[in-house]
This record gives structure tokens, C-alpha cells and sequence, in this order.
């Protein structure tokens, strides 16, 4: 190994350390980084990534107004965007007649994951999509269990989207008759007499009241009861692919779920009537506001803002602008700078939105072949709980080495279809200082501690090598390996 690639990997090594012990940043750092600003914080939780265009746009608008226009998704247009997805991936427009006439059914599940990661990486409604991420995790659904690859595509378009930024009972109500949903927990096999109880295990553990909300086995059992004959419709039927309820397989006998009596003969309704009932829980209101806090302010969420929070998902029926509106403006967020480190997907998509990366079709394939080996492909989670939401699960030192290996991939133009300017990134300047400064401007948002600055500028001086008598390389042939190493860092590594 070469004296410079000996010495990257060693500066590399030493900034990514401290994102590596699956604390937060302010845990084991000696000392604290500089703070973002509050609107480079709610930038970094509330998108994909920061740009250059979305900084002047926070500075025009203010914070308040940047995100009440966030949360107003639908005025936003994304008709550009939409019209390129179109073209290139063509499927998650389809029907369910039509997915299910498709010869190959993961030409459907590639082209909602590619379509994911490009709304992630382009659209202008970033909150929004922060928004479809985090349900589409809460409501997990492993894309390739049989006919989920197809019905997937559905779910996404018609549940998780629609309902991403409106009231959580909207989208328990949706996601209950989801199709995909249905079929992933089993819930087609659902019938009087032999009713199967994991749908409705994890309707309560997982999408409502939590593992320790105050349900007991027999609740899941009678939860179970009421959403019998809740199926799919089969291909002999005119609705192939759609939610379907079968009369002639629900339990008709009454039930009682959490206290609560559901009479005799309900048929559909009594299942409508559990979702109602756990959309209004208190429990509910706890665990999904735990989620929320733990997403966008810390691994371990405050439990003074989680409270508020609550109260306000009970007092609007769960609507999601207003418990986002309050956690976004809390003291809490405020002050929880470095408390969240980025999962695989938020890294790599925030390392191409803030290098202003241009993508040809062919660099999905990319971007695939790197989240699979970090770990966090869209959709491919298999049990139903959602990829973790805590840095210790992502703190691995493979982990850590293929986020490196990425941003320097990334940085030196070695992904097939995946290009960016220089220039762009460093200015007009040749000198060291002016280059680093820039680079952090664009690509950290934030100031930098006078060791790591003077740090990075012997590292692009080459400092190492002209002490050893090798000579330094020019300045600007270091410039791929210093983003590289800014990507690498923990300003660019917690959000």
C-alpha cells in the first residue's frame, strides 16, 4: 500500500471512529464539535440531505415558513419529477390487473425501489418523503414474499403515500385493507374457526399500541376473529389484486376487544371498528410519538416531548403536521444536535445531494450494489418491525468501512453513471485554505474545529509526503480523496 492511500485511510480512520461506538457524537467527543445552526439542524432531519439551493431557500423563507411549506406537500410541485419517473420506471403507475400481468414481478419491485431512492434523492417535497420513509418502515412489508412483489407497488402509491402527512387513523384504516399487507402477515389465510393471529399480533405490537400497551393474548385473539375473511382477490376475480372481504368467512359471533363490546353479525365493520379503537388508544398515541422523537431528535427520545406529543396525537386524532410541528419546534429538537447518526440510505443519498451528483439511468445499479452491502435496501427488511432506527445496529466497523469505501467511490468518480464538478464544489481558489473551507461549506454546512481544519488542509498540502522527500501531488489530484474524507467525518455522518 502506497504512503498516500496509507495516510488516508489512516485521517479516515481516525474521523470515523467516533461515529463507530454507537453513541452520539456528544457522548465521546472531547471536544464538541461546533454546532449547526437550528435551521441547518432541521434542514439535516427534515430532507435527504442538505444542498446549496436548499440553505438560500431556508434563508429566504425563514425556518417557520420553510417548514409550513414543507408540510403543505401537495402545493409543492414535483410534476418534473414525476414525468421522468414515467418514463423510466413505468410500473409503479400500473393497476393490479396490470402488475399481475406482468411476466417478471420484480421488474415492478426494482422499479419502486429505484423510484424511492430518486423521489429520496430529487424531489423538492423532502419532508414528505422523510415522511413516506418513516411509515413505510413503521408499516414494514418485506417486498419479496410472492405476491408482494407485485402488490407492494399498490401499498406504496395508495397507502403510505396518500396518508404520509394526514391523520394516523386515515392510515391504520388504509393500511388494514392493504393487499400487500394482508398477504405479507397472513392474513388471507384468515377464516372462522381457524383464524390465523399474526396480522393481528403485530397490528397491535408493531403499528399501535406497542409490546407493552395493555393488550393480552386474548385481545389478539379476538382481534384476530374480527378481521377474518379480510383477504385479497384471486386471479379468477375481476378485482384481481384488490382488498377483498369474504361474508362467508368472517366469525359473525361477538367479540370484545380491549374492554370495548363488539356486537354479534358486524361483518367488515367489526374489523373497522378494532382499527378505530387502537387509532384512539392512548397506548397509540405513546408509541407512535416515541417513534417519531426517536426518528428526528435521539436514540432515546425525551420523554417530556414525547408526553406533549401525545396529548396533541390524542387531542387532533394522530394528525401528523401537528405533532411534527411541535417536535420540530421543541426545545428538545433544538438542542439535539449529533443525537442522530445517519441510516445507510439517508448517508448515501445525502452524500449525492450535497456533492450535486448527476445520475445517468444506469446508476441505480450502483447505488443497489452499495446499499446492499450496508445494509438497507428499500423494502427488504424481512420481519415486519422496520429497519432499526438507533445507531448501535449501524455502528459496525464493516459498517463504517463501506460508508468509506462509498464516499470514496463516490468522490472519485468510480460508480458507473454517477459524475460530478469539482469546481463546483471548491471554487475558483488554488489555495489549500479557501479549497477546505469551501468543501465544508458545501458539503458539512458547518463551522469546523481548527484542529480538523488545519488537519484537512495538510492533508490536501500533502504535508506527509513532502516531509518524507517523496514529493506532494498537486493540490487539485487530492481534492476527490478530501471529499472523500469530509463524507467520512462526523460532521457529515450524524444528521
Amino acid at each position: 500500500m502506497d504512503l498516500q492511500r496509507r495516510s488516508l485511510l489512516g485521517k479516515a480512520a481516525a474521523f470515523t471512529a467516533l461515529a463507530s461506538t454507537g453513541t452520539s457524537r456528544a457522548d465521546h467527543q472531547e471536544e464538541p464539535l461546533p454546532e449547526p445552526t437550528p435551521e441547518i439542524l432541521t434542514l439535516g432531519r427534515c430532507t435527504f440531505g442538505i444542498t446549496r439551493s436548499l440553505v438560500r431557500q431556508m434563508d429566504r423563507l425563514g425556518r417557520g415558513k420553510w417548514l409550513d411549506q414543507q408540510l403543505d406537500w401537495e402545493k409543492i410541485d414535483d410534476s418534473l419529477l414525476e414525468e421522468q419517473l414515467h418514463q423510466q420506471t413505468p410500473t409503479i403507475y400500473m393497476s393490479e390487473s396490470e402488475l399481475a400481468s406482468l411476466e417478471n414481478g420484480f421488474q415492478a419491485a426494482n422499479q419502486l425501489k429505484q423510484a424511492t431512492l430518486f423521489r429520496a434523492l430529487f424531489s423538492p417535497r423532502q419532508l414528505y418523503e422523510v415522511m413516506v420513509e418513516f411509515w413505510s418502515n413503521h408499516f414494514s412489508i418485506y417486498h419479496r414474499d410472492g405476491p408482494v412483489v407485485r402488490l407492494k407497488t399498490i401499498d406504496d402509491r395508495e397507502v403510505i403515500r396518500p396518508h404520509a402527512l394526514g391523520r394516523f387513523r386515515d392510515l391504520l384504516h388504509a393500511s388494514s385493507k392493504s393487499p400487500a399487507m394482508l398477504l405479507y402477515l397472513d392474513n388471507h389465510t384468515n377464516v372462522a374457526g381457524t383464524p390465523n393471529e399474526n396480522y393481528a399480533r403485530e397490528l397491535m405490537e408493531l403499528h399501535t399500541l406497542g409490546v407493552n400497551g395493555g393488550y393480552t393474548e386474548t385481545d389478539v385473539q379476538e382481534v384476530a376473529r374480527c378481521f377474518t375473511g379480510w383477504a385479497v382477490a384471486s386471479r379468477r376475480n375481476i378485482n384481481v389484486g384488490k382488498f377483498q372481504f369474504y361474508p362467508n368467512r368472517h366469525d359473525q359471533g361477538g367479540k370484545t376487544v380491549l374492554g370495548t363490546d363488539i356486537p354479534a353479525n358486524g361483518g367488515i365493520r367489526d374489523g373497522e371498528q378494532v382499527v378505530d379503537i387502537l387509532a384512539g388508544h392512548p397506548s397509540t398515541a405513546q408509541f407512535i410519538c416515541t417513534k417519531l422523537a426517536r426518528h428526528f431528535v435521539a436514540d432515546q427520545p425525551p420523554a417530556s416531548l414525547v408526553d406533549r406529543m401525545a396529548r396533541i396525537f390524542q387531542d387532533t386524532d394522530g394528525h401528523i403536521p401537528s405533532l411534527l410541528w411541535e417536535m420540530l419546534n421543541s426545545e428538545e429538537f433544538l438542542s439535539s444536535a449529533d443525537e442522530k447518526l445517519k441510516r445507510p440510505v439517508e448517508y448515501m443519498i445525502g452524500a449525492l445531494r450535497c456533492t450535486h451528483a448527476s445520475l445517468q439511468r444506469q446508476s441505480y445499479a450502483s447505488l443497489r450494489q452499495y446499499l446492499f452491502a450496508l445494509g438497507q435496501i428499500p423494502f427488504e427488511w424481512v420481519p415486519p418491525d422496520g429497519y432499526p432506527d438507533s445507531a448501535g445496529y449501524w455502528t459496525s466497523t464493516n459498517g463504517m468501512l463501506n460508508r468509506w469505501n462509498f464516499s470514496s467511490s463516490l468522490a472519485g468518480l468510480r460508480l458507473p453513471g454517477i459524475s460530478m464538478d469539482y469546481s463546483r464544489l471548491t471554487g475558483d481558489s488554488s489555495r489549500p485554505e479557501d479549497i477546505v473551507d469551501n468543501l465544508s461549506r458545501e458539503l458539512l454546512h458547518r463551522d469546523l474545529l481548527t484542529s480538523h481544519r488545519e488537519s484537512f488542509i495538510a492533508f490536501l498540502r500533502d504535508d506527509e509526503a513532502s516531509s518524507t522527500g517523496l514529493g506532494a501531488r498537486p493540490i487539485q489530484d487530492r481534492v476527490p480523496a478530501l471529499i472523500g474524507l469530509m463524507l467520512s467525518s462526523p460532521y457529515f455522518q450524524y444528521r
